[in-house]
């Protein structure tokens, strides 16, 4: 069951889940943190829709679900190959730039709210920037891989470097939880895009992209 509503063309489906949380979450979170980084999430879903807006790419539905938010637009596999890198990336250039303003803004007002948004913008960035698949930074190298090889090819060199980032990624979640005893962040994060890889559809629709694939 979700939450379904219409902007002009662009269908939002929200999950009952998310509304749930993010209610509980106004009533109960004092410091706005956990807001602040939903706006920040909701700024990076924003970069991509403005960069598709941009090549003339309305999205026909997007879902806001409690771990993800997809954004759904048949057109954008009809774009070449540079402009589908700047889709990809633009979540994470608009992240940065949030970063900044919230640095000059922090420094300027000495808020406590632009240093949380200043440091939620730049680790969201960080995060989907890494050349992980299910990430921003992932399926750039995707697209730029199937430039020059074919699909197999370009998938496996992606997982194999998805891994060798994840692996140590939730190493270190492990250990700084053992000595927080309450982030467990960065080990959930990483062991959930490690079941992704290794669980994926491998007929996914975004990697038709490929242009040299011999399947």
């Amino acid at each position: 069951m979700q939450l379904r509503f219409r902007v002009g063309s662009t269908v939002f489906e929200m999950s009952y889940p998310l509304v749930v949380c993010m209610t509980a979450i106004l009533l109960i979170d004092r410091t706005m943190s956990v807001v602040i980084c939903f706006l920040s999430a909701i700024l990076h879903e924003l970069g991509h829709i403005a960069a598709l807006r941009v090549f003339g790419c309305c999205p026909e539905k997007i879902t806001l679900t409690l771990f993800d938010i997809a954004i759904g637009c048949s057109k954008k596999d009809l774009l070449p190959t540079s402009k589908d890198i700047i889709v990809t990336l633009s979540g994470v250039t608009v992240n940065y730039l949030c970063a900044a303003a919230g640095h000059i803004l922090f420094i300027l007002t000495g808020c406590d709210y632009f240093h949380t948004f200043e440091c939620a913008s730049l680790t969201l960035g960080i995060f989907n920037s890494m050349p992980v698949e299910s990430l921003d930074g992932g399926q750039a190298l995707l697209l730029i891989l199937c430039e020059h090889t074919t699909l197999i090819k370009a998938q496996r060199i992606l997982t194999v470097i998805s891994l060798l980032i994840l692996f140590p990624c939730a190493l270190t979640g492990a250990y700084i939880l053992l000595r927080s005893r309450y982030n467990f962040t960065l080990l959930i994060s990483s062991l959930y895009l490690i079941a992704v890889i290794l669980f994926r559809d491998r007929k996914s629709a975004h990697i038709k992209k490929c242009r040299y694939s011999k399947e």
